[in-house]
């Protein structure tokens, strides 16, 4: 192993620990995924040959390849839907901020009115 594998390594398991830190409790699941496709990165980084043996064997030339193609694609689609998510969210405020004032109107509007006649 060389010392930028080493360094991947590293930073694997580094950003692993610092979501271990700031997720527990909060999304376990996500956090197991994490670390399975963590495990999987970490391998494939201490064991490059075994990449592009992998490649050949699905007619991809090299191992990078191989794990680049679904990375870029994740990638895209979870750029997609996050947009949609947020675009959603930008919405649902924006009823409720509505919402919000025309309530603020009516409460205004409904109080009664104090006479100024003595």
């Amino acid at each position: 192993m060389n010392f930028a594998s080493t360094l991947l390594l590293a930073l694997v398991l580094g950003l692993l620990v610092l979501d271990w830190f700031t997720l527990a409790g909060k999304n376990r699941r996500a956090l197991l995924i994490e670390g399975l496709a963590f495990a999987a990165g970490a391998f494939f980084i201490a064991f490059p040959d075994r990449a592009t043996a992998l490649a050949h064997t699905v007619g991809i030339g090299r191992g990078v390849d191989f794990l680049l193609y679904p990375i870029v694609i994740w990638l895209v689609r979870e750029s997609l839907l996050t947009r949609r998510l947020r675009h959603e969210e930008l919405e649902r405020t924006t009823q409720l901020v509505r919402a919000l004032a025309v309530a603020g109107v009516q409460v205004k509007t409904s109080e009664p009115a104090q006479s100024t006649v003595r």
